[in-house]
């Protein structure tokens, strides 16, 4: 049965997406997989489909599967060995080392696969060889999804935030969050760039924003800063709910999609607008998703598969950085240019990567053509990455300056997620790496609210903008600090206290 055809090759084809999928299991989607399995598939298929006029069918399914066979053995010998502890031994992982090894190794193989004559046996022994591999893949999946069968619902209580209706009489006001991903705070800033932002924040006071200079994230992290900020509250029931050791996301990542300001804003009949159709926006409730990725893929998952499988440096840079230029690019001149085309209130979620990296624009905007390190102890990369902040700045005042033209009674956040964290030691962190990554970038306009005192905790801010706008009565928070390393998001220190008696803080 098995010596009939040979499959194998097609078996093959999905297995470096697999494996990947298999490593990241905790934070990808098992649906952000399938577009990618799908080319991969097609393009074995097509080069099959090319060889098999030339050398026949079974002898070019056998040299696919090598093929395949090598690359992935490449990706992972270069990503063991790239970072290994013993340093002496980093160089194996050069390009014009490995790229040689395995190419030598391929040509021999494709040449004594077309020299010799094979039995049916061959297909017969790959075949059942990509069928065990794949169902050991399938079999240790779904050892993961059973372990880690997490309730939705159960989270959804152990939030405890209401969603309520307002009143009808109450006029409700288009609100904007323009969310700048690893923006770097006040304090970092002065500390570590030596650099003064107080232009950037004079240029937002003028324009009506109550700037807290000093403002602190609630975690270190876009995994569960956001999922925080977005659902109002703190996420201290996850490590009760998964363990301290766990290190799966899929329950946070649903938190962030499915989060308690857009049922408000839904409920309240708003237009929701978001950008990318990731970052935490993408269900139902969304009305229109703009500058999305290609064919609507996860952009981690492409950036891992980039990273792993494209050797040659100057390529995977170029395509990854090319990708963010686009996206950022798009995502600015649409907020700009964005007209309002409803008699419904709005909400418009800008969360973009950025000045995130990777560091692709000067401080005016034009796109560095140099790849910059991702050594984030790299003098370089931290100037690279202060140019990308001015130019940062640059396109907020233009985005809030066109929004408030067309619209002035907009609500408007200008905030970001966690600091830059360049140099960070996640597992023995000194105070000033606390703030590296948690120092953050926090200005809000609340037309006809001028008198608010500005001291807003991220994981408050729309419990604030409801209260204050909506009449609700949710309770402020008492603020907090949370630490872990993001290996081990679960594993978590409350450093409140650390921070306010730090002298960073004064």
């Amino acid at each position: 049965m098995f010596s009939r055809f040979g499959f194998h090759h097609l078996i093959f084809a999905l297995l470096p997406v697999l494996f990947l999928f298999l490593d990241n299991i905790h934070e990808i989607p098992f649906d952000d997989i399938l577009f990618p399995l799908l080319i991969s598939f097609l393009i074995v298929v097509i080069l099959w489909l090319f060889l098999k006029k030339f050398i026949g069918e079974r002898k070019s399914a056998v040299i696919l599967s090598l093929i395949i066979l090598l690359v992935m053995i490449f990706a992972f010998v270069r990503s063991e060995l790239i970072y290994h502890e013993i340093v002496e031994i980093r160089f194996l992982t050069k390009n014009i080392i490995l790229i040689p090894i395995f190419s030598i190794i391929a040509i021999f193989g494709v040449f004594y696969i077309k020299r010799k004559n094979f039995s049916s046996n061959i297909t017969s022994i790959l075949n059942v060889v990509s069928i065990t591999v794949i169902s050991m893949i399938i079999l240790n999946s779904g050892i993961f999804y059973m372990e880690n069968d997490l309730s939705f619902q159960e989270s959804q209580k152990l939030l405890d935030v209401s969603i309520f209706e307002a009143n009808d009489s109450i006029q409700k006001p288009d609100v904007y969050l323009l969310l700048l991903d690893a923006y770097s705070g006040d304090i970092t800033l002065k500390n570590d760039f030596e650099f003064d932002n107080s232009e950037f924040y004079e240029q937002l006071t003028e324009r009506g924003f109550l700037v807290q200079k000093d403002s602190l994230s609630n975690y270190p992290n876009t995994a569960l800063s956001m999922p925080s900020i977005m659902n109002m509250n703190y996420l201290d029931f996850l490590p009760k709910l998964q363990g301290e050791e766990s290190k799966d996301l899929r329950l946070a990542q649903q938190l962030w999609k499915e989060n308690k300001v857009m049922q408000v804003f839904h409920a309240n009949e708003y237009q929701i607008y978001s950008f990318h159709g990731r970052s935490g926006s993408s269900s139902d409730m969304v009305s229109e998703s703009f500058c999305k990725y290609e064919f609507d893929l996860n952009p981690e998952l492409m950036e891992a598969l980039v990273n792993h499988y494209i050797p040659i440096s100057l390529v995977r840079i170029t395509f990854l950085e090319t990708q963010h230029y686009d996206t950022i690019t798009c995502a600015l001149d649409t907020m700009i240019n964005f007209e309002k085309k409803t008699d419904d209130p709005i909400y418009v979620h800008m969360h973009i990567r950025f000045p995130h990296q990777p560091l692709v624009f000067d401080s005016d905007g034009n796109k560095i053509d140099e790849p910059i390190s991702t050594n984030r102890f790299d003098s370089k990369l931290k100037d690279a990455y202060l140019q990308q902040l001015i130019f940062a700045n640059k396109k907020t005042i233009e985005i809030i300056d066109s929004i408030k033209q067309k619209n002035s009674d907009a609500i408007i956040i200008v905030m970001s997620d966690h600091g830059g964290r360049f140099g960070v030691n996640w597992y023995d962190p000194s105070e000033i790496d606390y703030f590296r990554a948690l120092s953050n970038l926090n200005a809000v306009y609340f037309p006809g609210k001028d008198h608010f005192s500005m001291d807003i905790s991220p994981v408050n801010l729309f419990r604030i903008i409801f209260n204050l706008y909506f009449e609700s009565d949710y309770e402020i928070l008492e603020e907090k600090q949370i630490w872990y390393a993001p290996a081990k998001p679960f594993n978590q220190t409350d450093i409140t206290e650390i921070i306010m008696l730090s002298n960073f803080k004064k």
